[in-house]
């Protein structure tokens, strides 16, 4: 399992689920299922291993007020050209 906000460069995934690691935030989509089964108590443990790893590192005193927003690409509108 990654070990979050290390680096910008590690990922992981827990079924389908996939973290990507980042130095201001982790990021997380996609889903996993957690089936009543050996797989899903698998799946169980490693979303609380990554979940306790997450709190664990904000709780060390690692947390910012608030992290800046991301920068959006601008978009300037043209004509459309099949109108």
């Amino acid at each position: 399992m990654i070990k979050p906000f290390a680096d910008d460069d590690a990922a992981a995934s827990i079924g389908d689920l996939a973290i990507e690691n980042g130095t201001s935030k982790v990021a997380i989509s996609g889903s996993v299922e957690i089936t009543r089964d050996q797989a899903g108590l698998e799946h169980a443990r490693a979303l609380k291993q990554l979940a306790d790893n997450l709190v664990a590192e904000l709780e060390a005193g690692h947390a910012s007020q608030q992290v800046a927003a991301t920068q959006t690409a601008s978009v300037d509108q043209v004509a459309n050209p099949f109108a």
